[in-house]
């Protein structure tokens, strides 16, 4: 695992979540229900409205890869009938808390697939490029629908990949040796 949860809210995590959300993002607990399953955000946070009240929160769940990257996931998590945030998915690596931002204008829709969104940290040259190149890759990919859904890919942009994805790597591992 590289990105998880960003220990502190500073300037940098500030402006990041600037670029998706005019709001201020916050530490939320991760309580999972019983039968909630992990990366099924939006139906655990449904069901955990029809059984307890309150309303899904929309918004994006914040990584950092401290001095490297953050990254923006699309997210729901619960919102009590007293208006406390709880995020109510198990998450893969065991998390105890997320950083939320909400962002009521990204309502989950099955129709549209909201990529993850990344952003360099400041001053980390490598970073920046590994980020462009990865927008690069995601704006080709995602033309395609959802990630992980056989489309067949035309030779053009495969052709666009192939020439991406070696410098991409190259530049992932040069961020994994810091």
């Amino acid at each position: 695992m590289t990105t998880d949860t960003p220990k502190t809210i500073d300037d940098a995590l500030l402006a990041f979540c600037a670029r998706i959300s005019p709001a201020t993002p916050e530490f939320v607990e991760v309580v999972p229900g019983d039968e909630a399953r992990v990366a099924y955000c939006f139906s655990n946070s449904a069901e955990q409205v029809a059984r307890a009240g309150g309303e899904i929160a929309y918004g994006w769940a914040i990584w950092r890869w401290p001095g490297r990257y953050f990254e923006a996931e699309h997210h729901a998590i619960w919102r009590s009938p007293d208006g406390t945030l709880r995020d109510v998915t198990p998450m893969l690596y065991g998390q105890t808390r997320i950083l939320f931002l909400s962002d009521p204008g990204a309502v989950f829709d099955p129709e549209r697939y909201r990529p993850n969104i990344l952003g360099a940290e400041p001053g980390n040259a490598v970073a920046e490029d590994y980020v462009a190149l990865a927008d690069a890759r995601s704006a080709i990919l995602n033309a395609y629908g959802e990630p992980g859904v056989d489309h067949a890919i035309t030779p053009a942009d495969q052709a666009r990949l192939d020439a991406i994805t070696p410098r991409w790597m190259a530049l992932y591992a040069e961020l994994e040796r810091g």
